[in-house]
């Protein structure tokens, strides 16, 4: 593991090794080594950067175009932003502004730097907010990751539902895909709490809760003679237009195992990575799509049912519906009071 120390006075980052002694320590550890990150120059081999404070006030310049304004903006005096900026430029060896007419005008070599100034500028901002948290029991805040398919309405009712109970609890949701979700709640960090998504397949160092299955179903265009049956077979559906999903969701998985099992492919010459969109697109008439009931439910009560119709398939597996979590971060009080919330709003559905 890679720790670091800044020697302030030379500005410059040496590495070596610490020993995790816990994860808030390893948390803020790990968020001043993303902070200052920002090599700009390389010197006699070593990695020369700018302090956090150094980036703060070029952003504010790069923000504003005066000192004045990144004075007031940072609530400094002005002397001070001059001599920050002329003792970056000196570390440098370039200057990152030309002065005409009152105002700071970027160099070149300034605006490129300036997208990964905003970078750390927002992790500046997560640092102290971190600081800040770790004064208190880290519980009271849940980093959730989801796919898209729970995002529209089960992720919502079960978020209502937890905040009935646990309103001081803060909650941070991110949209992802299957793959994405399980690296975030790996991750070292420990950023990601929980994630919820379809199967989990062979991942070490994640524990899994089990939260339901759900069913899948063809969503077919009205016009087609299909839609009137009761259920629909693998085979049928190959002989029409297939809305795709990509390879490695959960769901393409399910399918793809369909089709190995009857023997059969899908003609399919639009492919989204949105289950929601596929459905949306099938209801325009533009092809068939196979979905889980969710986006199913998502589907009949957003889109116009006069469209499309919802037919089972036959012999179609189940979907498991897995909450995920790292080993190395166990659920807390917090978390499996948000999975009950869950559960309670898939069985709802």
């Amino acid at each position: 593991m890679l720790g670091f120390s800044v020697k302030n006075c030379a500005h410059i980052v040496h590495l070596h090794s610490f020993t995790k002694t816990n994860s808030k320590e390893y948390l803020l550890c790990y968020s001043i080594h993303q902070i200052y990150n920002f090599a700009l120059t390389i010197r006699n081999g070593y990695i020369i950067v700018m302090n956090g404070r150094q980036i703060e006030i070029f952003h504010a310049i790069m923000r504003t175009g005066t000192v004045t304004e990144a004075a007031q903006r940072l609530r400094v005096t002005q002397p001070a932003i001059t001599a920050s900026l002329k003792q970056t430029e000196a570390i440098l060896g370039f200057n990152l502004f030309h002065r005409t007419g009152g105002r700071l005008h970027p160099t070149a070599a300034a605006r490129t730097l300036y997208a990964e100034a905003e970078r750390i500028q927002d992790s500046l901002d997560v640092f102290r907010n971190l600081a800040k948290r770790l004064k208190k029991d880290l519980t009271d805040h849940l980093r959730i990751a989801t796919p898209p398919t729970f995002s529209h309405d089960l992720i919502p009712d079960a978020i209502a539902k937890f905040k009935a109970k646990n309103n001081d609890c803060i909650l941070d949701i991110t949209t992802r895909h299957h793959d994405h979700i399980l690296s975030d709640v790996q991750n070292p960090t420990g950023h990601t709490n929980l994630g919820f998504t379809f199967g989990l397949g062979d991942r070490p160092g994640l524990g899994m809760v089990h939260i339901g299955t759900v069913k899948i179903s063809a969503l077919i265009p009205v016009n087609w003679s299909i839609a009137n049956q009761d259920e629909v077979t693998v085979n049928e559906l190959a002989e029409h237009p297939i809305i795709g999903t990509f390879a490695g969701e959960p769901l393409s998985n399910a399918v793809e195992q369909m089709m190995l099992k009857n023997g059969v492919g899908f003609d399919s010459d639009i492919r989204v990575h949105n289950h929601s969109v596929a459905a949306k697109l099938a209801s325009k008439g533009l092809g068939a799509t196979i979905i889980d009931s969710i986006t199913a439910a998502h589907a009949l009560s957003y889109y116009d049912q006069n469209q499309f119709k919802l037919v089972p398939i036959q012999d179609a597996p189940d979907m498991q519906v897995f909450a995920v979590y790292s080993y190395e971060h166990p659920l807390n009080k917090n978390a499996k009071l948000f999975i009950d919330a869950f559960r309670q709003c898939l069985k709802a559905l």
